[in-house]
């Protein structure tokens, strides 16, 4: 059997009492982190332009709600808003290869409130969403001899299959269309390039969306009927051969299918940053706990290493979300001065705040630099990359941290009341204190909801 075969199977087959209590539990808590943060990006200015996009594109047909507005447009178009609004502050969950809830969380929820889904059914497709992608995206992950930084690398790319298969699940699809939908979701990959992240464009958060959009659309045609599309992983001119890589690893479309949960291996992001700014903000968060530093205090902050890319200080203001939440020193500036997270971190009036940029600039890299690659080597191996803070004070004081792993990593996993918590703090920029409440608790005891409209309507004013 070929592995495309193999994998349409597996997804086709999946049911929700084949899954181990954990990997439920795993499901819900995604569902749970990625609406707190799509609901705190829903009022930046990013998200009310993908929220009105989305009224522009899908008409009013009432399938699936836009989440933290309400209006219900089609669940192509619903994936398009809530995918790009689970990625804007950067706030979302981190795998081996990308962010696989940005589509898989917003297409299992817009397919399954039009279809009328059940709780089980709705954790089943996300299940298999993150089994699926994830093989498929370590597959074709570049050997380390390849230059994402100027061919390209499809980080934004491979999530179309975290939207295609959840959406395939929830219709129904047998194996032969669900071997369709894996090979319309990788004809539908786009080709990432360099730029675009090199920019710093705030269309990076569009991308996000679009794929979820693309991977609900290929469900739906492949639910249509169309001719077979066999075995579209496979062979030379297999789907590696269009996703910016110099090779194929195999070995993965199969490895320990239905026995390793890959899910299980996702790491929450506790702060709305980069994954890899999240380290250095637990070091300052520690110590501005432990020792009572404040923002006035400080005279210099030392982060070893240096990661790549990530210590851009920029003296006159910076210019995007991209931009600013990519930065070591300007985001440890604006948690020293705002402590608690959310879209408050990211306006134009923060971007250009003088004691912010004043702050940011005080913040220094030591030690060899550490690169990209080897950081997400490092990841998909269990290990990571070991920082440490360093904050020295006017008045001769000196305290010093270490942050082996970041707060929701696997190894470093948040409470089930830490992520209760981290919900609250991101819905509370759209959603009272009653309906934050109730979206916990309905949320918590997904399998034992009838209809997942009941989640949707628990997500907007």
């Amino acid at each position: 059997m070929s592995y495309t075969k193999n994998l349409a199977k597996y997804a086709a087959g999946l049911k929700y009492q084949d899954l181990p209590e954990e990997v439920v539990e795993q499901a819900k808590l995604l569902t749970l982190h990625t609406l707190g943060v799509a609901l705190a990006a829903s009022v930046t200015g990013q998200g009310k332009d993908a929220i009105a996009l989305g009224k522009a594109f899908g008409g009013r047909n009432g399938e699936a709600v836009l989440v933290g507005d309400g209006s219900k447009v089609s669940c192509v178009q619903a994936g398009f808003v809530n995918g790009t609004l689970a990625d804007i502050l950067d706030w979302e969950d981190c795998s081996w290869t990308g962010h696989p809830s940005s589509g898989a969380i917003p297409a299992a929820l817009a397919v399954g409130e039009w279809i009328k889904a059940s709780g089980k059914e709705y954790i089943t497709s996300v299940v298999a969403g993150y089994e699926l992608y994830e093989r498929i995206a370590m597959a074709v992950q570049p050997s380390a001899a390849w230059s994402f930084l100027d061919k390209g690398w499809g980080l934004t790319s491979w999530v179309v299959y975290a939207s295609a298969i959840p959406a395939a699940k929830l219709l129904k699809l047998n194996e032969e269309q669900m071997e369709n939908v894996i090979g319309m979701a990788g004809a539908l990959t786009p080709i990432s390039n360099s730029k675009v992240h090199l920019t710093k464009t705030n269309f990076y958060h569009y991308q996000w969306g679009i794929n979820c959009m693309n991977g609900i659309v290929a469900a739906l045609i492949a639910a249509r009927g169309i001719n077979p599309m066999p075995d579209f992983l496979d062979g030379e001119q297999g789907s590696y051969a269009m996703s910016l890589s110099d090779k194929c690893a195999d070995e993965w479309y199969n490895k320990n299918l239905g026995q390793d949960y890959l899910i299980m291996e996702t790491y929450f992001k506790h702060w709305p940053t980069n994954m890899w700014i999240n380290q250095p903000l637990d070091g300052i968060d520690a110590i501005m706990r432990k020792h009572n530093v404040k923002a006035e205090d400080v005279e210099q902050i030392i982060v070893t290493p240096e990661m790549e890319f990530r210590m851009a200080y920029r003296p006159g203001g910076y210019g995007s979300i991209v931009e600013a939440e990519f930065s070591i020193p300007y985001c440890i500036a604006v948690l020293m001065h705002e402590p608690e997270p959310g879209p408050n971190w990211y306006t134009e009036e923060k971007f250009k705040d003088p004691k912010i940029l004043e702050l940011a600039g005080r913040v220094t890299a030591e030690g060899p630099v550490q690169g990209l690659n080897d950081a997400f080597i490092q990841f998909r191996a269990g290990t990571y990359p070991y920082v440490t803070v360093e904050v020295k004070t006017k008045d001769g004081r000196c305290f010093k941290q270490d942050v082996p792993f970041p707060k929701g990593h696997p190894q470093n996993r948040m409470t089930v009341d830490e992520f209760k918590d981290r919900f609250r703090r991101a819905a509370s920029f759209a959603l009272n204190h009653d309906k934050i409440e109730k979206a916990i608790d309905k949320i918590m005891k997904l399998e034992e909801v009838k209809d997942i409209s009941e989640i949707s309507d628990l997500v907007h004013v």
